[in-house]
């Protein structure tokens, strides 16, 4: 009858929405646990039970597709494992997977490379440039290895018990440090020629109860009694350049 066709028209409709919307979750989930797990949720939603079998393929494809990306062998295998089975670097692997999965405007890599071998940190780099450009995707970059941030990222942040201390550009930043512990920051990196690294003096504070004023204060080589009482604004110095220090000039 009309009425019929009509309810199926607006069933395939609200089916092929939510499919479009369940499909990201899909891929994240199917590779968070066994497959044949995950799905089974689905058999409570009757309207879906015709696209079943369609919803699981198009997942557990780019559950395969993103896992082989990561480097990761026998992806095939791989995304019918539970995590456990799985040893920590392709566990990591498998979670920076899962977040390419939705094809992210905004991506959030809190050191996404630690606990990998040079190789794998390599090309999971090379992965992060490559989704900045090809899904016009900002990456938020977490990290205190400042050699990889250096290759990764534009702009840099530098910050010390919650507290942002130094912004530019990561040329800027490199070439000329204003801040005392970004400069601190930057001695403490090896160096061909160098023998002894410089380590910062002191101790990191309790951020529950976190020093007066210029955070870094206590452990500063340069702080004056301005740095104990006044809490310093982050200025701009430079045209890529933001620093929040009352004394970076001397």
């Amino acid at each position: 009858s009309k009425i019929d066709k009509e309810l199926t028209k607006k069933r395939n409709l609200f089916i092929r929405k939510i499919a479009l919307s369940i499909e990201k979750k899909m891929c994240q989930l199917a590779l968070k646990e066994k497959e044949a797990f995950i799905f089974k949720f689905l058999s409570h939603i009757p309207l879906l039970n015709m696209h079943l079998h369609r919803i699981k393929k198009i997942a557990l494809d780019k559950s395969v597709i993103l896992l082989r990306m990561m480097g990761v062998p026998n992806p095939e295998g791989v995304v019918y494992r539970y995590p456990h089975e799985l040893s920590g670097g392709m566990q990591q692997r498998v979670v920076i997977a899962m977040a390419l999965a939705c094809h992210p405007k905004l991506l959030i890599a809190d050191e996404p490379t630690s606990n990998l071998d040079v190789t794998i940190q390599a090309q999971i780099l090379d992965l992060i440039k490559e989704l900045k450009k090809t899904m016009k995707a900002s990456v938020l970059f977490i990290s205190h290895d400042l050699g990889v941030i250096a290759e990764v990222c534009r702009w840099v942040a530098v910050m010390y018990a919650g507290c942002i201390c130094e912004l530019a550009t990561v040329e800027e930043l490199f070439e000329n440090p204003l801040h005392p512990y970004t400069r601190a920051l930057l001695r403490s990196i090896p160096r061909p020629g160098i023998k002894n690294l410089e380590s910062i003096e002191g101790n990191v504070p309790n951020l529950v109860n976190p020093p007066s004023g210029c955070r870094f204060h206590p452990r500063c080589p340069k702080a004056k009694e301005k740095c104990t009482r006044v809490k310093p604004k982050i200025e701009k110095v430079g045209k890529d350049h933001f620093v929040a220090c009352h004394f970076y000039g001397d």
